[in-house]
């Protein structure tokens, strides 16, 4: 994690970026989305790890990359150790600069090549920057994108509209609001399993549920946010881009208002009555900075048409017990098979799928489940075509794979693991796949790592993976989400772009949970546990 101090001198040292620089906002926007990216980097460098690991020609090319990197290293190396003696080699100086200066230019050729050979992979792993005026250009009227850093002591916020920008500094570090997200991420556990308006009627009392702090939703609001909400003004869809520990909640849940009574927290009507971020914007999430442009760019010609088709893949054949283990092994490219059998179940992922698929009106062969969620089938079953898939299974995000920390969405696994059969959907074999999907659905993917924190890294990976597949939206939970509660968010939100004054996927996903949220007939509805999981990532629009 880069630290402010180091954040300023990598914005004020960006003059060898190839974008320009217009001011200093714009060269410290630019210096944290690379601080992002390095602090973010290991789903990418598994990528490229797993994938030098194989056969083939992008493997082949990485392997030499990485060879001709290595011995640059060690050049390096040997150049500083260049006089620590007290004594100078002026011409073994000489001789490893050159040297350096050579192996850096055929690196470049190696990367230009697996640009052009492999452009899939390199969108994926070799994300760039965007200049202010670069997000400006790719706004839509209207729109708007909320940046978030946070360092150790301090956070760094931009809000861009087409129009404006402002940068601020908030002396709040990344321990500050980590408190604040796992006090928050607390309640919504508590809650989010239970249902039922029944069982919380007692006669003549008013119905009563988890309670959800308000208050420090509010605080988290004022603190970081309120300061730029001007520059916003007139903005109802926003792009929010978050690091540190920010994305492990729904940035919609915040509150906008003072919410008074503390005592009310758990009162359904105060939940209801309570102005909530989500409201004030349609949002949805972006990776990286950066990914606005596939967004903004024409959308290529696709081989093959979507055809309106549902594909549900999910509750995988698991045998661990009610915690199940911690983590999958990986034997060299592929994983064990045994590691991920031992996996907890989820027997609800099934009860999900059908919901889903009987709202849409979709039989029983549109599912891919037990004995079937094998990559096998998945690669069988016409993916290239699907509109709308749903994946309810297992996320595996950083430090849950024991030798490899790639992302990936878990399978039935086989017996004998193969390279193309493993168990695992990991993010390199998702951007290999070819999508034309207006929906992609991520639920029950658990958005902490294997220390419990938030983990953005993973999770941005899976999504940059299913992006640059061809993918248009993400919907993905940032905890496992009640069945009915999942089948009603998703296919309300399908069924709100058929009215005439929704227009876009974002504002789409708003109504359903707002229509949720104001359901009267279970107060369960009311608590964000219910209405908040989903988040949007991709393409609002």
């Amino acid at each position: 994690m880069l630290r402010p101090a180091l954040l300023l001198a990598l914005a004020l040292s960006l003059a060898g970026l190839p974008l320009r620089a217009e001011s200093l906002s714009d060269r410290a926007f630019q210096a944290a989305q690379l601080a992002m990216l390095s602090s973010a980097g290991s789903a990418i460098r598994q990528a490229e790890l797993r994938r030098s690991a194989g056969t083939g020609p992008l493997a082949d090319l990485l392997k030499a990359r990485q060879r001709v990197a290595d011995r640059r290293a060690r050049a390096e190396a040997e150049l500083g150790a260049l006089g620590r003696d007290g004594t100078a080699d002026t011409s073994a100086a000489t001789r490893l600069s050159g040297e350096i200066d050579a192996l850096s230019t055929e690196i470049t050729q190696l990367e230009t090549r697996i640009a052009a050979e492999f452009p899939r992979f390199a969108e994926m792993t070799r994300p760039r920057p965007m200049t202010l005026a670069e997000v400006q250009t790719a706004l839509a009227p209207e729109e708007g994108l909320l940046f978030i850093y946070t360092g150790a002591r301090e956070t760094h916020i931009w809000a861009i509209t087409p129009e404006h920008s402002a940068w601020q500094r908030i002396e709040l570090g990344e321990a500050d609001i980590a408190a604040d997200v796992a006090a928050l991420r607390l309640s919504l556990k508590a809650a989010s399993n239970a249902r039922g308006a029944e069982a919380l009627k007692t006669l003549g009392q008013k119905p009563k549920i988890t309670p959800f702090d308000r208050t420090r939703a509010f605080l988290v609001y004022a603190d970081l946010l309120s300061g730029v909400m001007p520059t916003l003004a007139g903005t109802d869809q926003l792009y929010t881009v978050a690091q540190g520990p920010l994305t492990g909640i729904p940035l919609g849940l915040l509150v906008t208002d003072a919410p008074g009574d503390v005592a009310q927290d758990g009162d359904p009507d105060a939940l209801r009555r309570t102005s909530w971020l989500f409201q004030r914007f349609a949002l949805a999430s972006l990776p990286t900075v950066e990914s606005l442009r596939a967004i903004a760019a024409p959308s290529p010609a696709q081989a093959t048409a979507p055809t309106g088709r549902f594909l549900g893949i999910g509750a995988p054949r698991l045998t661990g017990g009610a915690a199940g283990l911690r983590g999958v092994k990986m034997a060299g490219a592929t994983a064990d098979p045994e590691s991920i059998r031992a996996l907890a179940p989820l027997p609800g992922t099934l009860r999900e799928l059908r919901a889903i698929a009987t709202t849409l009106g979709a039989g029983p062969e549109a599912l891919l489940t037990g004995d079937a969620a094998v990559e096998p089938a998945l690669r069988g079953a016409g993916l290239e075509q699907a509109e709308i898939v749903v994946f309810a299974t297992h996320g595996l995000l950083s430090g849950e794979l024991e030798g490899l920390a790639e992302p990936a969405l878990v399978l039935t696994p086989p017996q004998v693991a193969t390279a193309t059969d493993d168990g695992l959907l990991t993010a390199s074999e998702i951007a290999d796949m070819t999508l034309a999907a207006e929906w992609v659905i991520l639920s029950a993917c658990n958005t902490a790592g294997g220390d419990g924190r938030p983990d953005a890294e993973g999770l941005s990976g899976l999504a940059r993976a299913f992006l640059v597949a061809g993918a248009k939206t993400l919907m993905v939970s940032h905890w496992p989400v009640r069945d009915d509660a999942a089948a009603r968010l998703t296919t309300d939100a399908f069924a709100a772009l058929e009215q005439p004054d929704i227009r876009h996927k974002s504002k789409a996903l708003q109504a359903s949970m707002q229509a949720m949220l104001e359901d009267g007939s279970d107060p369960t509805l009311a608590h964000p546990a219910a209405w908040a999981p989903f988040i949007l990532v991709g393409d609002g629009r």
